[in-house]
């Protein structure tokens, strides 16, 4: 039974079943276990334009309708989706991409840095977040931080230095509210290890979770709130990095 608590985002229920569940809008398909959420669109753009994705799928909402791909990496087949900005959205787009039949996740976007020193496009590997959202709360008890699967972040580590890719690890910061990041909440949060921040993170490791599936995620350092003064760094235009990230994605996903 939910007790009531006193704010709602308390009232936790471990309960297993909803009254809607995935499965009752999205039926099975034969993709192969392996799917990048990928939050650049313009390699997705340019991709299908150049022929290398096959459509299987749509996952529909109110606003925006996004196809599911199935491209090759290495000549295996591996699915690929744009993303969901914000913790609910990315939710509930993980469970339907699970109810498709695909097990193993790694999600590459860009997020703001916290800390200075890392650079436009340098990695970031999230191995905890805090969790600043809402939607992560109805997928596992309150506690400040959700965490990354060690398994997969041994996973990730062992790619990129294999391939002798500088990276950092460490915590991340995903908020709901993108235009309340405070000067306050910056300093709090960066004095808690903070790295980063951005809008998903925490969700996906607490549905991963809920679900028993297998979850990762590489950001890119975007824009900059290190500084006295925010800093866009143009991030968006680094094109060339954000496809490399997609293949790095492609290749780690392959071997969770």
């Amino acid at each position: 039974m939910v007790e009531k608590q006193i704010f709602p985002i308390l009232e936790f229920d471990a309960s297993r079943t909803a009254k809607i569940e995935p499965s009752y809008i999205i039926k099975p398909k034969d993709v192969p276990p392996y799917c990048v959420i990928n939050y650049f669109g313009d390699v997705i753009e340019k991709r299908l334009t150049e022929g290398q994705l096959t459509k299987v799928a749509q996952l529909f909402s109110a606003t925006v309708t996004l196809p599911v791909y199935i491209t090759k990496h290495n000549d295996q087949p591996v699915g690929i989706i744009q993303g969901y900005v914000g913790s609910a959205g990315a939710a509930a787009q993980l469970e339907e991409l699970i109810a498709l039949g695909f097990t193993r996740f790694i999600a590459c976007g860009a997020a703001g840095t916290l800390q200075k020193g890392i650079s436009l496009g340098g990695l970031i590997i999230p191995n905890a977040a805090i969790r600043d959202e809402g939607t992560s709360y109805h997928y596992m008890p309150p506690s400040r931080e959700a965490r990354c699967d060690h398994a997969v972040l041994e996973t990730i580590a062992t790619c990129l230095r294999k391939r002798h890719i500088p990276y950092v690890m460490g915590k991340t910061w995903t908020t709901d509210a993108f235009y309340r990041e405070t000067e306050e909440k910056i300093a709090l949060r960066r004095s808690e290890g903070c790295l980063c921040v951005e809008m998903e993170t925490a969700t996906y490791f607490a549905v991963s979770r809920f679900r028993n599936v297998a979850f990762g995620q590489i950001l890119y350092g975007g824009d900059d709130l290190s500084g006295i003064e925010w800093d866009s760094r143009n991030y968006n235009s680094c094109k060339d990095i954000r496809s490399k990230i997609v293949d790095l994605a492609m290749e780690i996903c392959l071997n969770l």
